[in-house]
């Protein structure tokens, strides 16, 4: 397989600006709406974009063959989702990011529970790499835990569990399929939720939602389009630059100030992953 690293940088680049993008227009309307309430506008509007898209998707890409597993991982990433939401009214950007860096870590885990995939030594060397980092980061004992803190670990937990779904999956369904199927499940999920306490938002949160709605789409396109061009030991490891963009981003527009302890807990991450992507890559 020929591989084309300039290109998937240049996807890559584009699912750490819409990652980054999504993060700042949720910022803006959690003042007024809920994480659920958000959750609900954002489905609608990526509902409707596919629906639009649907004559170019092509229904043969969009074929479910594992049914009970899209269901599970739906309803478990729409949790990790409204964790993630939860987490950026509460906590600053860069440290909601850096703890989401777990997410590898958690994904080693599940997939050998659920996959039946080898514990190697640099599988391990990552599972321990990244628990050090997120000790730098949290620093129990040290500072009072906060709200946020544990909800995006949280978070991060139900996204290794997803993740790993998600690689099941796609060994029967396409990628496409997940993504639609997500949107079309959740929908229904939110609207739940949306039904015990609606609003109808301002006008001015409008383009934040529909910025959320469409960033979220061409966050996952853009990575599935990276990874479809270069290895994982190659695009992975650039999504850690998520963190210093976003936390540059949130100190212009939110003057939030970030630890250092943030950064260095995300460092120790990264020496985990990359190590288990070097040893995969061999």
């Amino acid at each position: 397989m020929t591989h084309h690293p300039l290109k998937a940088a240049a996807w890559m680049a584009g699912a750490i600006a819409s990652f980054s993008a999504m993060a700042i227009a949720a910022r803006i309307v959690l003042g007024d709406l809920t994480p659920l309430q958000l959750m609900f506008y954002r489905n609608i509007i990526a509902v409707s974009v596919l629906l639009c898209c649907f004559p170019f998707i092509g229904v043969y890409r969009l074929r479910v063959r594992q049914p009970g597993v899209q269901l599970l991982r739906h309803s478990v990433h729409f949790l990790a989702q409204y964790a993630w939401f939860v987490a950026i009214a509460l906590i600053p950007l860069a440290q909601v990011f850096a703890l989401e860096f777990t997410v590898p870590i958690w994904s080693l885990l599940f997939a050998a529970v659920l996959l039946g995939e080898k514990i190697t030594a640099p599988r391990v060397a990552a599972v321990v790499l990244g628990f050090l980092g997120t000790l730098l980061i949290v620093r129990p004992g040290l500072v009072e835990p906060e709200t946020g803190t544990m909800v995006m670990l949280a978070g991060a937990f139900a996204f290794g569990i997803a993740h790993t779904l998600t690689r099941k999956i796609t060994l029967t369904d396409s990628p496409m399929s997940v993504l639609v199927l997500m949107n079309l499940l959740q929908l229904p999920m939110a609207a739940l939720a949306f039904s015990f306490d609606p609003i109808w938002p301002p006008g001015w949160q409008w383009p934040c939602l529909i910025s959320i709605a469409l960033t979220a789409l061409t966050a996952h396109y853009c990575l599935t389009k990276a990874l479809s061009l270069a290895p994982a030991n190659v695009v992975i490891p650039m999504d850690f630059l998520r963190l210093p963009l976003i936390a540059l981003l949130a100190w212009l527009i939110f003057q939030e100030a970030v630890s250092v302890w943030v950064f260095a807990g995300a460092a120790l991450m990264l020496v985990g992953v990359w190590i288990n992507l070097r040893s995969e890559s061999r």
